[in-house]
């Protein structure tokens, strides 16, 4: 058995970043959902600095940081909420 090369492990960390995006839709709820996505992104950001694909890291650095603001506005909202009560 051959030991993987540096290719395939980068091939490997892209793969694994498709499975949280694909699973990230599987889920109800939209704090989960944009959790897992956030960490699909965060390894896609990983791996399109790896194999210098600027569109790849760029992309989904932008992807985490929408998430990241849809996650705190729906904090404030969860909090305005109970505030209410």
């Amino acid at each position: 058995m051959e030991a993987f090369n540096i290719i395939d492990i980068y091939e490997i960390i892209g793969i694994i970043a498709s499975g949280f995006v694909l699973i990230s839709f599987l889920y109800s709820g939209e704090w989960k959902i944009r959790i897992v996505n956030i960490i699909g992104s965060f390894l896609f950001v990983i791996y399109g600095l790896l194999i210098g694909a600027l569109s790849v890291y760029m992309m989904n650095g932008i992807l985490i940081a929408v998430h990241i603001s849809k996650l705190i506005k729906l904090k404030k909202e969860s909090s305005n909420q109970e505030e209410k009560n």
